[in-house]
């Protein structure tokens, strides 16, 4: 009986011991919680909690445990977006995209759709972001959310050479005006009235061969995108000063709040490390647009308050 009680004794010490180690050993992860919550992490939600402080949820969760994210853009935008002779899909939104992926650390999947597929399909999550110059606006936050932006560009009108020009909102009314479907320029120029206002195209650039061909006295598009078509052979010109600025930022899924950490953190890399102008500037001749623009031009939703 002693020897077993002795025995006993022992073993109980040793459990105690035992317990007193393991409670230490928790105590001591609990202070560093970083290695022992990325060590359950695969390599892509590691990187995600790194920029974040947090493990991954939602959307942003989904893509690091699949780890490949979509990209959805309109083709039909050069330079932004464009299929080349030799059938690739480049521009400078592209390049953004490429940018995104390398500073994430995940690759991405570039997908070409229609723009108002791409309007549709953001809010419902059938892609993961669209970087495809879209203007941040009040009527799109209703069901989208978008990051800070990432560049801008000015509502520009443009005639065929040798016509009149249209130098202000009164000068378009009763003249046949193309704009694209879905875009601001048809919500600004709705809004102005009396206009006779041409927008079933699917993108702005549809409307050019009409404007070259007299079926459209007037097209309104962004500025860099005008430019693109006049240095492309278009006999067009600049008529009249911008409308507006339009902030472009890439747009997500609402209530999607670790994505859109994620890509807000992407664009201010981009512009730390001088990425984002050096993508600009190959693109748009040397021009930055990703910059604010310059004092006088009001912005869409200035714009459109301000008209009766």
């Amino acid at each position: 009986m002693k020897a077993t009680k002795s025995g006993a004794i022992l073993a109980l010490c040793l459990l105690i011991v035992v317990a007193a180690l393991v409670a230490a050993g928790c105590g001591s992860s609990d202070s560093s919680s970083s290695p022992s919550a990325s060590a359950s992490l695969n390599p892509v939600a590691e990187r995600f909690a790194q920029i974040l402080g947090h493990a991954p949820t939602g959307m942003a969760a989904t893509i690091a445990q699949n780890n490949t994210f979509t990209v959805v853009d309109d083709a039909n935008y050069p330079p932004q977006s464009y299929i080349n002779k030799k059938g690739d899909l480049i521009g400078f939104d592209v390049d953004v995209a490429k940018r995104l992926s390398e500073i994430l650390g995940v690759p991405a999947e570039i997908k070409n759709a229609p723009w108002a597929s791409v309007l549709s399909g953001i809010p419902v999550g059938r892609f993961n972001v669209s970087i495809g110059s879209m203007t941040i606006t009040n009527e799109r936050l209703k069901n989208m959310a978008f990051t800070e932006s990432y560049y801008f560009t000015q509502a520009q009108l443009i005639v065929k050479q040798g016509s009149p020009l249209l130098e202000s909102v009164d000068a378009m009314k009763g003249k046949a005006i193309g704009v694209g479907t879905g875009t601001t320029y048809g919500s600004f120029l709705g809004k102005a009235g009396g206009i006779d206002l041409k927008e079933s195209y699917p993108t702005d650039a549809d409307t050019f061969p009409d404007l070259k061909n007299g079926r459209l006295d007037g097209v309104m598009t962004a500025d860099l995108t005008a430019a693109q078509a006049i240095s492309s052979g278009y006999p067009f010109v600049f008529s009249g000063k911008p409308y507006y600025y339009e902030p472009l930022a890439f747009s997500i899924q609402k209530g999607q709040a670790d994505w859109l950490a994620l890509l807000d953190y992407a664009v201010e890399k981009m512009r730390e490390d001088g990425s984002l102008t050096a993508m600009a500037k190959k693109w748009y001749n040397g021009f930055d647009p990703t910059q604010f623009p310059t004092a006088g031009t009001p912005s869409y939703e200035e714009a459109l308050a301000a008209l009766k």
